[in-house]
């Protein structure tokens, strides 16, 4: 990869990626006290989602979601590109929520290791909501797709390690 390519792969992963990532990683911040399946198990007698998805978590991730969706638009001058970065924020969110349904039901408990499932969960449905959205052609290259997946599990890996030494989360993963 030349240094033009990778400095417009960088350019895109950022204005298509930050706000999600933003979004997905603000409820760590917040030790919320209100569970959003409010303790209901589903009909497998397992929770829904369990203790860790809060209300004020969500919150705080769209809160999170529409300040990074401001801040890109404004720095790539394109207030089109506030309704798709919100939209893909509210996925990511979504996605993290369907991973934690995942675990529940695979008898994960709050915290246990689900390699890619934790890493990828928030990426690949805003992903999805990027091409189901049509209108963005950097989505139709494969390649920007999978690098994009790939980068974002390592930095997901790398943000987590960070969370944990700064005693954020009790777990590195």
């Amino acid at each position: 990869m030349s240094l033009v390519e990778l400095s417009a792969f960088l350019e895109n992963f950022i204005k298509f990626y930050g706000a999600p990532m933003i979004a997905n990683a603000m409820p760590v911040l917040i030790n919320g006290s209100k569970p959003i399946d409010g303790g209901r198990l589903w009909i497998d007698g397992k929770r829904v989602f369990g203790d860790g998805k809060t209300w004020e978590g969500l919150t705080t991730g769209l809160l999170g979601g529409y300040m990074a969706s401001l801040a890109l638009s404004t720095y790539f001058n394109s207030t089109s590109l506030i309704p798709v970065l919100l939209t893909a924020s509210a996925a990511a969110l979504l996605g993290d929520l369907t991973g934690s349904f995942i675990k529940r039901r695979l008898g994960l408990r709050r915290g246990d290791p689900a390699p890619l499932l934790d890493q990828l969960d928030f990426a690949l449905f805003a992903t999805l909501t990027h091409l189901a959205l049509g209108n963005l052609s950097i989505f139709n290259d494969l390649s920007f797709i999978a690098l994009s997946l790939a980068a974002i599990a390592l930095l997901h890996i790398a943000t987590n390690y960070i969370a944990y030494t700064l005693k954020l989360k009790n777990r590195p993963w």
